[in-house]
């Protein structure tokens, strides 16, 4: 047996040899192939076969050379079986490409009186009436990313179907895992060599010396405090055998200390600490650095030794994720508490608190692959489907390393798409940062591609045909694992399922499948959005008055009409065009009547325009403006509220002056009340003694008449003191209620009630010239 072996390895070793010197012939050909406008690729194997028992190299025998600019229409290329013989299974004929690998044009299958390819800058009536000719909208979008090869691999192996086969940059097709694998770990040679963040990590905190009593909790809370100043933790305490505390926290590693301009940022830092090369990985660590600055603090806080200080952490995480599950294991054990102080006992404080946590987080995560999805409705010919997906790669990424693979299991479903894997760095090292621009320019060059192999797909954007946002995959995922337990984890997904901090998540998938399936109208809301409504609502209408015959353009008409009016009203609640906090000519606010019948007047018009809806979209449209006029309604109520105050600030001179009268007054009562008890003792006096010595009857009179006048006095003093209190109660209440005429009983309140009214003239007048200010920029 072992003799067999060396036998075919020797074989082997043998082809190898082979291989590298038609590699190294085929280097020394380069120039002269250039010389003829041709760049070929150096023929490559479909990838090595299992591995036998023994260690055997299979990597290439030669660098990757840079992906080709022009390949041969007549080049066949052929894969090798393992001892040379060609793989007849492997032949096939790549097509042609020009500039950037794009595909030469050829005739559509539809013949010489097929329309002109719609291709990039089309205007949007060539568009419109492609669709309206029962064109479908081209689609490509990215579905995920990933980071090293051990993802990408995941991802390429997926692709890997019974129905499917994998096309790499080369030409070269891909089937199995170890051929895939193998692809994979070549592309990895130039993939991001930084690790994601560590964001969060489980941490074991002990101050050695501590046991559980009131005081050292609250010892080792400080210490705990002190150790992550300026970051988000959460923890809980544990009673060691011993009658021993240590805490279990989970950091946030990102933090931020200081105030103002003496912020400064830190980030932890886990490493594995190694005994030699032997034995390996011992334990993890904080960073020297990391350690250092939280033992510093703890002990400049708490003045407790570093030597007694023990911080152990667990593996670090990246991302959200990674905190909603660390919390939830902290919790597992008991209740938590977090830095601020909110209790951690159930899965929806947890997903709380990790919202909250986010933005302090500071994640980061390389891009290695992009995984892009190409697709079109059931039903259109595979094979040129194939081939336009071809062409579009290997022009739009003809400096990238990609894969690529048909699937046609979803045809059921209404559709069949490619997977493409593309490494987001080209071969000069600029990595790929795709926005809408980019999206659109690849839409446009499949369609393109895909006209030329006679399909009929148009360039087209979902605002163009008031198309509702499609789901994405995590949406599908979600779903998928609460409707249909995946084998070997129904347990898990059960569970994920039914737990109530969920449920929300779930539903809101959900609602956008549903909303992708049924495409209720788009409304659309900002000035961008509303132009293309209006330019496609135009061209729609336009179109189906050339062709009345055509279905698609009177639907598409009607629905963009839809979308147009509703955006239009929409738009109007988000920019305010009626109610406005200032106006643009004048720093004074604009009255809370007005603004109160501006938002009468919106919501006679939201009435107006969902009543001509359709029923699909009647509901969205009244549960969004319903959004915008709930914050409309509560500023109106805040500017009546400013109203207020500023009428209370002006009137203010007023009720402080009320005062002073009644003070005044109740000083006048009380001394004329005095007056006329001094007045009642005297005639008491000389009553007294003309019971003794007969006195005249005239100083009896006098006497009286002084008590009557007094009195009288005294009761005047009574009135007037009880009208100003009155006017002080009154304005105290408010200040803008105008004083009635009956209390101004004497000159200081009359003199009152005149600077009242004074007063109310001018508020009034502001309000008034206010309004007429912002007159005109309502009309506008």
């Amino acid at each position: 047996m072992n003799e067999a072996w060396e036998n075919v390895r020797a074989s082997l070793v043998l082809e190898m040899n082979r291989l590298a010197v038609t590699a190294d012939a085929a280097r020394r050909s380069r120039a002269a192939r250039e010389k003829r406008g041709l760049e070929e690729r150096p023929v490559k194997g479909v990838g090595p076969p299992p591995a036998p028992a023994f260690a055997l190299d299979y990597s290439r025998v030669s660098a990757l050379e840079p992906a080709p600019r022009r390949l041969s229409s007549d080049r066949v290329l052929r894969g090798l079986t393992i001892t040379g013989g060609e793989d007849e299974e492997k032949h096939r004929r790549l097509p042609d490409v020009f500039a950037k690998g794009g595909k030469r044009p050829r005739p559509s299958v539809d013949g010489p009186s097929s329309p002109a390819v719609i291709g990039r800058g089309a205007p949007l009536m060539s568009r419109a009436r492609a669709l309206a000719q029962g064109y479908q909208p081209a689609v490509v979008k990215v579905v995920s990313y990933a980071h090293g090869a051990a993802r990408a691999s995941a991802t390429a192996n997926y692709v890997d179907r019974d129905d499917a086969l994998l096309e790499t940059q080369d030409g070269i097709e891909l089937k199995g895992r170890p051929g895939i694998n193998a692809e994979i770990a070549e592309w990895a040679k130039d993939f991001e060599p930084r690790k994601e963040s560590q964001d969060v990590g489980a941490v074991r905190f002990q101050v050695i010396g501590l046991k559980d009593t009131p005081a050292d909790r609250q010892i080792l809370e400080k210490a705990l405090s002190a150790a992550f100043a300026g970051h988000r933790y959460a923890y809980r305490f544990e009673v060691l055998k011993d009658g021993a505390i240590e805490a279990r926290a989970v950091v946030a590693f990102a933090g931020t200390l200081g105030e103002g301009k003496s912020v400064t940022r830190e980030r932890f830092y886990v490493t594995e600490r190694h005994v030699g090369a032997a034995e390996g990985f011992e334990a993890r660590v904080f960073a020297a650095k990391s350690e250092a600055r939280m033992k510093a603090r703890i002990e400049a806080a708490t003045g407790i030794g570093q030597h007694r200080i023990v911080l152990e952490p667990g593996a670090p995480g990246n991302g959200p994720t990674s905190v909603v599950d660390r919390l939830t294991r902290l919790q597992e054990h008991g209740a938590a508490a977090s830095d601020n102080g909110a209790l951690l006992d159930n899965p929806s404080a947890i997903q709380c608190e990790s919202r909250a946590w986010r933005r302090d987080l500071r994640s980061f995560k390389p891009r290695d692959t992009m995984h892009l999805i190409v697709s079109a409705k059931a039903g259109v010919d595979v094979d040129a489907f194939r081939t336009a997906v071809r062409s579009f790669v290997h022009e739009q990424f003809a400096d990238h390393k990609f894969m690529f693979g048909v699937h046609t299991d979803k045809a059921d479903a209404g559709h069949v798409h490619a997977h493409v894997i593309v490494a987001v760095r080209d071969a000069e090292g600029v990595k790929i940062h795709p926005g809408p621009q980019d999206f659109r320019n690849w839409r446009e060059t499949f369609a393109e591609h895909a006209q030329m192999q006679g399909l009929k797909i148009v360039a087209t954007s979902a605002a163009e045909r008031a198309s509702s946002q499609s789901y994405g995959p995590k949406d599908k995922a979600i779903v998928d694992a609460a409707d249909h337990p995946r084998p070997r984890r129904e347990a898990r997904d059960r569970a994920y399922a039914s737990d109530p901090a969920n449920k929300t998540l779930i539903d809101n998938a959900r609602r956008r499948i549903e909303t992708a399936r049924t495409n209720p109208i788009r409304m659309p809301a900002s000035e961008r959005q509303l132009a293309v409504a209006n330019d496609s609502a135009s061209t729609w209408r336009q179109l189906a008055q050339e062709e009345p015959q055509s279905a698609t353009a009177s639907a598409l008409a009607q629905r963009m009409q839809f979308s147009r009016v509703a955006g239009q009203a929409i738009a109007t609640l988000v920019n305010q065009a009626l109610i406005t906090q200032t106006t643009r000519n004048s720093a004074m606010p604009i009255t809370a009547a007005q603004m109160g019948s501006d938002l009468k007047l919106l919501n006679e018009a939201v009435d107006k325009v969902g009543a001509v809806l359709p029923a699909d979209t009647r509901a969205a449209f009244f549960e969004r403006s319903g959004r915008y006029l709930e914050k409309l309604a509560a500023r109106v109520d805040m500017q009546r509220e400013f109203e207020a105050k500023s009428s209370q600030a002006v009137l203010a001179p007023v009720v402080e002056e009320a005062t002073r009268v009644a003070r005044v007054d109740q000083r006048e009562a009380i001394s004329a009340q005095r007056l006329v008890e001094r007045a009642e003792a005297v005639e008491r006096r000389v009553e007294a003694a003309s019971n003794v010595a007969p006195a005249s009857g005239r100083d009896i009179d006098t006497s009286r008449v002084i008590v009557r006048e007094a009195e009288r006095a005294a009761a005047n003093e009574r009135a007037r003191a009880h009208a100003a209190l009155e006017a002080q109660r009154l304005l105290a209440a408010n200040a803008a209620a105008p004083l009635a005429a009956s209390l101004a009983v004497d000159a200081r309140l009359e003199a009152l009630r005149r600077e009242q009214m004074e007063k109310l003239r001018q508020i009034s007048a502001e309000k008034e010239a206010a309004g007429k200010a912002s007159e005109p920029e309502m009309e506008q």
